[in-house]
């Protein structure tokens, strides 16, 4: 039941069905890679390592740079001499930092792991072969494409491609050290720097989305200017706030926080809602008001319980 629920919910809390629509939920490629493969690698590690929220977390951003960066190249799209997008460099491991912890959470929160009459963790049959099995097909996919010059950033950047896999592979690889250098640092609170990017996610994200409303207000580009340093100022001084009583809470991991099951459900509900009204994931409009009424609140609310507890995965 855990398995057939993560792979409900995973299309939904990534923005899957959201941005390609409810065939999505019956496209196999995806859930396939990334879903099964995530669920697979992050709950056989959660069983046998005793993962917490932070270091899921750590996973999910170097997962970003592999899957955004390496394999759809969406991380490519950009407007730079390389074609690196430091927007989507900024926010996607972000976003899947976020998505993979809601995820586990709401698993765990809703069904339980199974004990066995030992009290061990029950694992899927094959687990860590089929999470093997998969990562291989991917990466000789990957080879495939690379090898063909299939990959349309091959064509549209030249030789540049090629240092741009290298710079997102370094980045992954940055984020795996960090997470199993985590390993030896039980219960450490969230490092400072985690702190920062979330900030800088949370203020573009929101800036955007200001500058978006201001130019269809046709509000002058000085009202612009000063809302998104507002902005800047509103949770620059939130997040003070939280990282000096960072220390009052308790390192019991929270099994069922109520903020990450309600960004989960604002995610879930959002996406329902916009695709009834919108009727296409292919409307433009869908984008904005997505942002807006779904995407920032649910950070919003996901970021004050990540970086305030410890969630319980």
């Amino acid at each position: 039941m855990r398995l057939a629920a993560a792979m409900l919910l995973g299309p939904f809390l990534s923005a899957a069905v959201l941005t390609r629509g409810f065939a999505a939920l019956a496209d196999w490629r995806i859930l396939v890679f990334p879903f099964l493969w995530l669920y697979l690698f992050i709950e056989e590690r959660i069983v046998s390592q005793g993962l917490d929220s932070g270091q899921v977390f750590l996973l999910g951003g170097a997962f970003s740079f592999v899957y955004e960066g390496l394999l759809t190249k969406r991380m490519q799209d950009g407007l730079s001499f390389s074609g690196l997008d430091a927007a989507s460099i900024l926010s996607s491991p972000l976003e899947w930092g976020m998505f993979v912890v809601v995820w586990f959470h709401c698993l765990q929160a809703v069904l339980p792991r199974e004990q066995d009459a030992a009290g061990a963790r029950a694992r899927l049959p094959g687990q860590k072969a089929a999470a093997a099995a998969i990562a291989a097909v991917v990466g000789l996919v990957y080879l495939w494409k690379t090898v063909g010059g299939h990959f349309r950033a091959e064509h549209a950047l030249g030789p540049l491609w090629l240092i741009d896999d290298l710079a997102l592979a370094a980045a992954a690889a940055w984020l795996w050290r960090r997470y199993r250098r985590s390993q030896d640092e039980p219960g450490q609170r969230k490092a400072w720097w985690i702190w920062a990017w979330a900030g800088a996610g949370l203020w573009l994200l929101g800036a955007g989305l200001l500058a978006q409303l201001c130019r269809g207000l046709l509000a002058p580009a000085v009202l612009t200017g000063t809302v998104e340093v507002f902005w800047f100022a509103v949770l620059g001084l939130c997040l003070w706030g939280n990282w000096r009583d960072r220390q009052s809470g308790g390192d019991e991991p929270v099994r069922r926080s109520r903020l990450v099951l309600a960004a989960a459900a604002l995610r879930v509900g959002g996406t329902l809602i916009l695709l009834t009204l919108f009727g296409s994931s292919a409307d433009p409009r869908l984008a904005f008001w997505a942002g807006l009424l779904c995407d920032w609140p649910a950070k919003m609310l996901f970021y004050y319980a990540f970086l305030a507890t410890r969630l319980e995965v």
